[in-house]
């Protein structure tokens, strides 16, 4: 018998909407003996076989999972191609795949979690709320992968965030472990310190966590209340000091993403300010790392900062894509009125930095 017998009477069972206790009552058998079963530590009686194909009116075959290894095979290979989709931005081929495969697998938690994903991608989430509580909490009443336990979580969190909902958001909030628990941060203490692992594992933290640090403090400096605009100023370039101290030699990978944010804030600010010549240096900056990140999102960056000793960070596996380039997505910023001044209109240098990097300004990167 294969090793996706329990797999299988999980997802039958879940498809009936019976719990353990139901199905062991239906069988005769005690709860502890169907647990067993889906964990794959134990196996029915041979006598067994034929009552459960009847009870689930499948095949001795769909039973046994015999046609497990084809299915398993198909679900990889949608989940690579949405994968590839969201990286390039195509997220409209991306959502239809997932509602296509979501269809004909409802109950393979990998596909449910991207489905939930797109079901609370939306402006008004109040329109898919019952149908994100009920799938989370399937989620976290029958997955045992930590992996998808934790998506569905930050879900619930999101949504009751976005409900106005604070004091259930945190309810969830509280079932996350500690960030001093983290998988990323556990992984940097495995091995002794003469091991090279080691230090590719905090590498990776590393990065990941001053691109949290980065965004954290462009949130401080773009909506604390209590700031004006000279402290405003003050802390984003404390967060452009603390990148410059960590990328000496300019080797910012995901982090480009972040400058770009905090420079293009440095221009509004500083431009609100009248402070002109720090406006406009800081436009530049804006395009050069929102440039950088177009450069190497699809890369495997080889980072050269002593920090890093050499370190190889996979743009392809933490960079989330967007159909438009950075580049497009900075110039899309000055339709907004917070980012437009009259003052500009008529500057020379102004116009020329545009005309620079206007250049490198991609709509539709599916396209190239």
């Amino acid at each position: 018998m294969t090793l996706s017998f329990g797999n299988t009477i999980k997802e039958l069972r879940v498809k009936r909407g019976l719990s353990q206790e139901k199905l062991a009552e239906q069988l005769g058998v005690t709860p502890q003996s169907v647990s067993k079963w889906e964990r794959n530590e134990g196996y029915p009686d041979i006598t067994f076989l034929i009552p459960l194909s009847d009870f689930f009116n499948v095949t001795l075959d769909t039973l046994m999972g015999r046609n497990e290894v084809q299915r398993e095979a198909n679900i990889k290979d949608i989940l690579s191609q949405i994968e590839h989709y969201r990286h390039i931005g195509d997220h409209e081929t991306k959502n239809k795949l997932i509602k296509e495969a979501y269809k004909e697998y409802p109950y393979d938690f990998r596909i449910v979690s991207w489905y939930i994903v797109i079901l609370a991608d939306v402006e008004d989430i109040t329109e898919n709320q019952r149908e994100i509580e009920h799938l989370c909490n399937y989620i976290l009443a029958e997955c045992t992968v930590e992996e998808h336990r934790y998506e569905a979580i930050a879900i619930l969190i999101d949504l009751y965030s976005r409900l106005g909902n604070y004091d259930k958001a945190n309810v969830y909030v509280n079932r996350l472990p500690d960030m001093n628990f983290s998988k990323e941060f556990m992984k940097c203490d495995i091995y002794p310190k003469d091991d090279e692992r080691k230090y590719t594992d905090i590498a990776y933290y590393l990065n990941r966590e001053v691109e949290n640090i980065l965004w954290l403090i462009s949130q401080i400096g773009a909506y604390n209340p209590t700031l004006n605009n000279h402290d405003r100023i003050s802390v984003l370039e404390q967060a452009c000091k603390i990148a410059d101290a960590v990328y000496p030699e300019f080797d910012h990978c995901i982090c480009h993403s972040s400058m770009a944010d905090i420079y293009l804030l440095l221009f509004r600010y500083y431009s609100e300010e009248s402070k002109y010549e720090h406006a406009l240096e800081s436009l530049r900056k804006a395009f050069i790392h929102g440039k950088a990140i177009d450069e190497i999102y699809n890369c495997v960056v080889m980072q050269t900062s002593s920090i890093f000793m050499g370190y190889e960070f996979n743009m392809q596996k933490t960079y989330d894509g967007c159909k438009c380039n950075s580049v497009w997505w900075l110039f899309q910023q000055f339709s907004e009125p917070s980012y437009t001044f009259e003052q500009y209109h008529n500057d020379i240098v102004y116009q020329e930095i545009l005309d620079e990097y206007r250049l490198y300004a991609v709509e539709d990167k599916t396209m190239c």
